[in-house]
């Protein structure tokens, strides 16, 4: 997940992408001091939307056909103007290896 300007990234590996593509929802919690988190989600659904209700960000998109397809995002804005990016994650090619995901797409 990466914030900038108004806009939330969400990139997503070849494991998360067919999970989407079956219908089912993305879920990841990450944990701050003090025992207070984030959550936040990601399903396809009919209609566009992100939103956050202090504690968690959830994102919706018609996304079952684009996990099926050669696509590597899919992109639209919601209001007031934050605009959404999923996209397929591809494989890194430099970093530590702790950091690579065996499941990425591979760069062509």
């Amino acid at each position: 997940m990466r914030f900038r300007h108004n806009s939330l990234r969400l990139r997503v590996n070849q494991r998360e992408v067919e999970m989407l593509a079956d219908g089912k929802t993305l879920r990841e919690q990450v944990a701050f001091a003090g025992g207070v988190t984030l959550d936040y989600s990601l399903s396809a659904n009919a209609k566009n939307s992100a939103d956050f209700d202090g504690r968690a960000i959830r994102v919706t998109a018609p996304l079952t056909e684009w996990a099926r397809g050669g696509d590597i995002g899919f992109y639209f804005e919601v209001e007031p103007g934050l605009k959404v990016a999923i996209e397929k994650d591809l494989e890194c090619i430099d970093g530590p290896e702790d950091e690579k995901d065996p499941h990425a797409y591979p760069r062509s």
